[in-house]
């Protein structure tokens, strides 16, 4: 593999396996994030001939309300899962009254992780670090697993404990483009940063040629902050990271 994309949603292209193919052709390793236990058993069985691309089983924050039943379908599946993602919470005012649902599901997710081990895992946040970052310590999840914090919004308090803990963080566009991602972004240590793009959100990434493009511009950005060298420490990273 060429270039790394540590989460996005193949899930949603007009065409998930001719796009999976066309990813595998242009060298990007893939971590394909899902939102649903339901989406993650479709996916998985779908792209399962595509060596680049590792398929995570996901419970949305956004979409535990109302697919809560799928609950013990996750259980069902988590132990045979080595990538889990995307899943956390999301205390927006369009999803608080779901609040205590997301906190009961993310723990038990996380709670599994720990038990189990050895997974990589895509973690989304909104309005809810210092609660999501509490489950991960509880659990000593971060010891166990390899977690990674997707579009991280926080505050330095929250960043600094995160990177504290041992928590990744994949940087997208958005991140890039927002002033306190940039300050965010500066604090990160270079040796915890890997990049995604949440196709085909944050651009309307909808073909693999802006998705290779907009990964290269995320590189390119960084590289800026920090050095030139970041670019194949996120690739070495990325590699581990995918098994590839």
């Amino acid at each position: 593999m060429e270039i790394y994309d540590l989460h996005c949603h193949i899930d949603l292209m007009s065409s998930m396996v001719s796009f999976a193919s066309e990813t595998n052709k242009a060298g990007i390793g893939i971590f394909a994030v899902t939102t649903t236990p339901k989406a993650y058993e479709k996916e998985i069985t779908m792209l399962k001939q595509f060596d680049n691309i590792k398929v995570g089983l996901g419970f949305h924050p956004q979409l535990v309300s109302e697919r809560y039943g799928e609950l013990s379908l996750l259980e069902q599946l988590i132990g045979s899962a080595d990538y889990i993602g995307e899943i956390g919470l999301d205390f927006n005012k369009q999803f608080y009254a779901s609040k205590e649902k997301q906190i009961e599901a993310f723990e038990l997710i996380i709670k599994c992780c720990s038990n189990i081990g050895k997974k990589t895992i895509s973690i989304h946040s909104v309005h809810s670090d210092k609660t999501m970052l509490d489950i991960l310590e509880k659990h000593d999840c971060v010891k166990k697993n390899k977690c990674i914090l997707h579009w991280f919004s926080g505050t330095q308090v929250q960043l600094h404990r995160a990177v504290q803990m041992g928590c990744f963080f994949s940087i997208n566009g958005a991140m890039i483009k927002s002033p306190n991602g940039r300050k965010l972004i500066k604090n990160i240590p270079s040796e915890n940063i890997l990049v995604e793009t949440d196709a085909p959100f944050v651009k309307e990434i909808k073909t693999v040629k802006k998705m290779k493009a907009e990964i290269l511009e995320i590189e390119l950005a960084l590289a800026s902050v920090f050095t030139d060298n970041i670019i194949n420490s996120i690739h070495k990273r990325s590699k581990e990271f995918l098994l590839i």
